[in-house]
């Protein structure tokens, strides 16, 4: 399997984190460049990118990140884990907090690792991270790892069994290039109230309802992470086989 890169740049003010808990890609077989910026993030196939980061003194900053490779040999290269901790290493100096939405008990597990304490979960292929950084946070970091194999990324969809929504997170696998925009990304999952993304520079979310088709039907990109509020019905597994 042919190695591939990407790099993790810019991130945004952290407000708070009540905004954590509110509401808040296709097969790479040539050696073409294909970046995709948003999230914070700069995916470069077959080449490397760089970015400053956005990082005010003496201010948080939160980013919303997927891992779209299997970068656990770079990790065990590293010296470290596939894991919180792990990715806050990789990701070097003044890396605060590192989350991962839990829709299941919706809430967040939450990792410290610079006091070494909380819930150091593991990581997966094509999960959606947040990292919290201070100033001393370095401009880039680069992920190497394997394209996985097409299909294997998939989500466990959590839905209510009533009214309301749930928050969930997914990322586009590599091989959905067919999923553009955010109301194609509805359609595709299905019963979806809102999908959301995560702009780190305006530390705000984009949100668009297709139940109503209002709101901002944002582009999409294969390997960015986003959060959808579900229905009840629909898929429980997505993409589907």
């Amino acid at each position: 399997m042919k190695r591939f890169l990407t790099t993790l740049v810019t991130f945004g003010l952290l407000i708070g984190l009540g905004v954590l808990a509110a509401l808040a890609r296709p097969q790479a077989s040539s050696r073409a460049d294909i970046s995709a910026i948003g999230h914070g993030t700069i995916l470069s196939i077959g080449t490397q990118s760089a970015s400053p980061v956005i990082a005010p003194a003496a201010t948080n900053k939160l980013n919303v990140i997927a891992m779209p490779l299997n970068a656990a040999q770079q990790f065990t290269a590293a010296g470290k884990n596939f894991d919180a901790d792990g990715l806050a290493s990789i990701v070097g100096a003044g890396v605060q907090q590192v989350l991962t939405w839990n829709a299941g008990s919706s809430g967040y597990r939450a990792w410290y690792p610079q006091d070494g304490e909380g819930d150091n979960f593991g990581l997966v292929v094509g999960g959606v991270y947040r990292l919290v950084v201070d100033s001393t946070a370095p401009s880039v970091v680069s992920f190497v790892g394997d394209v996985p194999a097409q299909g294997s990324v998939q989500f466990s969809l959590v839905r209510p069994t009533g009214a309301g929504c749930k928050i969930n997170d997914i990322s586009i696998p590599l091989n959905r290039s067919d999923i553009s925009t955010a109301d194609q990304l509805a359609i595709s999952v299905g019963n979806v109230s809102q999908v959301l993304e995560w702009n780190a520079a305006t530390q705000s979310y984009k949100a668009w309802y297709p139940q109503d088709g209002e709101g901002d039907n944002f582009a999409t990109k294969i390997s960015f992470p986003y959060r959808l509020c579900l229905l009840s019905g629909g898929l429980t597994t997505w993409p589907t086989p």
